[in-house]
């Protein structure tokens, strides 16, 4: 019998890069060009953005959770979720405010999100050994 843990890990990776790529590449271009007031797109899309970094925290932090036993798998796993709950709670308010600066900076790491979320989903967590 296999390792379901480790299985629900790497799955929940593969879904958070799938939803941030999605939602990236096709979602969010299409009602940002569609809709002509550009608050009205970002109120919008910022309850798809917050559902996504929610859904990528728990991901990672399950991620971590079984990837103890690997520092680098481990560690970047911490950053994607530590880039989510920045995006979740500190930039996502701020740019729904109307700080547009942030915005750069939020794509930056929706980003690195998904280049990392594509490398844990490849590698997989390697649940430590058992004696």
């Amino acid at each position: 019998m296999g390792k379901p843990l480790p299985a629900l890990a790497r799955l929940a990776i593969a879904l958070w890069a799938g939803a941030v790529a999605a939602v990236a590449f096709a979602v969010a271009p299409r009602v940002f060009g569609f809709l002509v007031d550009r608050n009205e797109a970002g109120e919008l899309m910022a309850p798809i953005f917050r559902k996504v970094d929610l859904f990528g925290i728990g991901a990672a932090i399950l991620f971590a959770t079984i990837a103890r036993g690997s520092r680098w798998r481990f560690a970047v796993a911490c950053l994607l979720a530590a880039a989510a709950a920045a995006n979740a709670f500190v930039l996502a308010p701020r740019i729904a405010g109307g700080d547009r600066t942030l915005h750069s900076l939020s794509e930056g790491l929706w980003g690195g999100i998904l280049l990392g979320t594509v490398v844990l989903a490849l590698a997989g967590p390697r649940a430590p050994q058992s004696s």
